[in-house]
């Protein structure tokens, strides 16, 4: 098993103990997104050890990751901001741009458009968010701050993943021990993305708990 599996797995764990009782709605849900993440993630290891593409799972796994990210980030833009037509906005360009991709090349190979978009209009989010938070006049303690440290995940993860995208034809000829650069890239961007987000979860633990 990679060990970008054994991360997912770790955050996982600590969303379900820290999330399954939470009263926010969509901060408990998180717990079902990351099971998901971790049964796609399992499965797409099988498939491909198999000899078999994978790319039509992650298809599916995409659903799964636009409808909860999208989901989250309205959560918490929603403090400052309406935040349903710009999240719905967002969504539609990435369903149109769903079926654009599988109209092309089937659905069988990897939408790498609509996953490339959907980081993009992420890391917009992020940096929003992050914007409207240097506007509030109201304390955070950012060290404790559930929604700071899960947009930090995100922000990396997906900033790092566009970049990756954007320059991924000179990186395919770096290997490293036998692996693609982008193979350990991709790596250090799930562990800051799931350390981050393990982070925010016992954050929003301690909080919900004092």
């Amino acid at each position: 098993m990679e060990w970008a599996v054994i991360i997912e797995i770790v955050c996982f764990v600590v969303a379900l103990f820290c999330l399954t009782r939470d009263t926010d709605l969509v901060w408990r849900s998180f717990t079902l997104f990351m099971l998901i993440t971790c049964l796609t993630e399992i499965t797409g290891a099988f498939i491909r050890e198999a000899g078999h593409p994978n790319g039509w799972l992650y298809n599916i796994f995409l659903v799964f990751e636009a409808s909860f990210t999208s989901l989250m980030f309205s959560h918490l833009l929603s403090k400052y901001i309406k935040s349903k037509p710009l999240i719905l906005s967002g969504l539609a360009l990435i369903l149109l741009l769903y079926v654009f991709d599988i109209a092309k090349h089937g659905f069988l190979v990897y939408n790498d458009l609509t996953g490339t978009v959907m980081s993009v209009i992420f890391v917009i989010y992020s940096f929003y968010y992050y914007f409207l938070l240097i506007r509030d006049e109201h304390y955070v303690d950012l060290k404790h701050s559930a929604p700071f440290w899960w947009v930090a995940g995100a922000l990396f993860f997906y900033f790092g993943s566009t970049a990756v995208n954007l320059f991924y034809t000179p990186l395919k000829h770096v290997n490293i021990s036998g692996h693609n650069i982008t193979y350990f890239i991709f790596g250090a961007l799930c562990f800051i993305l799931y350390g981050c987000w393990s982070y925010s979860f016992i954050c929003r633990k301690w909080a919900t708990t004092t």
